[in-house]
C-alpha cells in the first residue's frame, strides 16, 4: 500500500478556532448563498472550518485541506448512513457541533431525487444548528461543484485548475467515446466483494465511470440504492460472459489481488474475460478510481478506463497523466515506483 506523505494531513483534525470570537447576526459577518439544489442558506461570510460528507470530504480536501474539519480516523466515516443527511447518532452530532465548523457540505448523487436530498438537509441544519449546503457528486457535473466551492470558501484560483481539468477531461473522453461504433462497445463486469460476486447495474452512482466511456454494463440486477453491491453467481457472470471484469474487491476472500485470485480459479475460467485475461484491479490509492467513495479520483478514473478499454481510440501514456492528477489535484510528485505500485494490475 502507498503511504503518500499528504494522507496523514488528510487524516489529522483540523484544530478549532478560538470559541471565544462572537458569531453575531449582524449582517456584515454573514451572507446568504444558494446551494446546488437550489436551497438558500445564511453562512458566516468568512468560512474557515468545514465539515463534509465523505464524497465531498475529498473533494474540499483537493481545493482547501487546511478548512477540512476531521471527526474519525478514516475519511469513509464521515457522514451518516443512508446518504446525503442520513440519520447519525447522538454521539456523532455532539461531536460535530463540538469542532464548532461554520459550515456543513453534504451531497446529491445521480441515483437520489432532490427532494429527498433537500429534506435530508434541512433536517441535519435544524438538528445541528449548522448551516448545510448540498454540493453536487454526480460525475458529469464534478466542474461546476469545483466552480461553487472555489466562490463559496473562497478558494478560487485551485478551484480553477481543478474545474479546468475536469472539463478538460469530460471533453476529450467524451469525443472520443462517441466515435466508437456500437459494436466496438466494451462489455463489462464491475467485481466487487470479497469474491467478486456483487456487482451494481447502470445509471447508480456506483457505476458512473463505466456509464461514461460508453461501455456496456453487463449486470442485469435491481439497484440496492444507497450501498448498493447486489449479490448475484458466478453462473450469472458466466451467462453475461463479459469482455473485460474490473475490480473493486472489499475484504479479500484470500491474500491475492483480484486478478491473480480470479486467474487461478477453476469456477470463472470459461468465462470470455478470464480466458483472455482481461480482468483488472481498479486503482484506489489514496481513494478509489471507480467508486467506494465515488468522488475526485473518478476524474483519473475515466481517464485510465477510457484508455484500457478503447485504447484505439483514447491514446494517452496514463502514468503520465496519472502523474500530473496527483500533482493538481493532491499537490503530491508521485515517484515512478509508486506510479508502478498504483497501478499494479490494472493495465
Amino acid at each position: 500500500m502507498l503511504a503518500f506523505p499528504w494522507l496523514i494531513a488528510f487524516l489529522a483534525f483540523v484544530p478549532a478556532c478560538n470559541l471565544q470570537q462572537a458569531v453575531t447576526d449582524n449582517k456584515q459577518n454573514k451572507i446568504e448563498i444558494t446551494d446546488m439544489v437550489g436551497r438558500k442558506v445564511i453562512i458566516p461570510r468568512e468560512i474557515k472550518k468545514v465539515y463534509a460528507a465523505p464524497y465531498g470530504a475529498i473533494i474540499l480536501y483537493t481545493v482547501a485541506p487546511d478548512k477540512l474539519i476531521k471527526l474519525d480516523n478514516s475519511p469513509g466515516n464521515q457522514g451518516g448512513p443512508g446518504g446525503p443527511g442520513g440519520r447519525q447518532d447522538k454521539d456523532k452530532n455532539k461531536k460535530i457541533i463540538a469542532a464548532a465548523p461554520d459550515i456543513i457540505l453534504t451531497n446529491t448523487q445521480i441515483d437520489m431525487d432532490n427532494d429527498t436530498v433537500i429534506s435530508a438537509a434541512d433536517r441535519m441544519q435544524s438538528e445541528l444548528g449548522i448551516p448545510v449546503i448540498v454540493i453536487d457528486n454526480r460525475l458529469a457535473e464534478l466542474a461546476k461543484t469545483y466552480d461553487f466551492i472555489g466562490d463559496l470558501l473562497p478558494e478560487k484560483e485551485q478551484a480553477k485548475l481543478l474545474a479546468a481539468y475536469c472539463r478538460e477531461t469530460f471533453s476529450e473522453i467524451k469525443t472520443a467515446v462517441g466515435k466508437i461504433p456500437e459494436a466496438e462497445r466494451v462489455r463489462v463486469y464491475y467485481a466487487e466483494g470479497p469474491t467478486g460476486l456483487a456487482t451494481d447495474p447502470a445509471g447508480t452512482r456506483h457505476t458512473e465511470v463505466l456509464d461514461f466511456v460508453g461501455a456496456i454494463n453487463v449486470a442485469q440486477v435491481p439497484s440496492k440504492i444507497g450501498p448498493g453491491q447486489t449479490p448475484i453467481s458466478v453462473k450469472q457472470v458466466k451467462d453475461w460472459d463479459p469482455d473485460v471484469i474490473i475490480a473493486n474487491r472489499g475484504q479479500p476472500a484470500d491474500s491475492r489481488n483480484f486478478r491473480a485470485y480470479v486467474l487461478s480459479n477453476p469456477e470463472w475460467e470459461d468465462i470470455k474475460a478470464v480466458k483472455e485475461r482481461k480482468v483488472y484491479d481498479i486503482p484506489k490509492q489514496m481513494f478509489n478510481w471507480f467508486d467506494r467513495p465515488p468522488s475526485a479520483n473518478r476524474v483519473i478514473g475515466v481517464k485510465w478506463l477510457a484508455n484500457l478499454l478503447y485504447p484505439d481510440y483514447v491514446r494517452m501514456d496514463i502514468k503520465s497523466e496519472t502523474k500530473r492528477f496527483y500533482k493538481l489535484f493532491y499537490r503530491y510528485d508521485l515517484t515512478d515506483q509508486e506510479i508502478e505500485d498504483l497501478l499494479s494490475n490494472s493495465e
